[in-house]
């Protein structure tokens, strides 16, 4: 269960970073010296949730590896 939970809360957190670096990317890529250019969220959205599921997944799986690995060690230290 805390294995589930830290997956979940390591995808929630990856997953935002993921749509706002496409959304700062698309803002500094669209823009130009005579205007400013648009940040795209939705496509943001769209890259996470239909082209890149499983790379997010698999990245908050190997987070959430490493630190349930953390508190277990953080744990039998406290024991000792």
């Amino acid at each position: 269960m805390l294995f589930a939970i830290l997956w979940l809360t390591a995808w929630l957190e990856y997953t935002s970073t993921f749509i706002i670096l496409v959304s700062a990317s698309t803002y500094y890529f669209n823009s130009n010296s005579a205007e400013e250019g648009s940040a795209e969220v939705a496509l943001g959205f769209d890259f996470a949730y239909n082209n890149h599921p499983g790379s997010l997944a698999f990245g908050s799986f190997i987070i959430a590896l490493i630190r349930f690995i953390r508190i277990v060690f953080v744990y039998i230290a406290k024991e000792l």
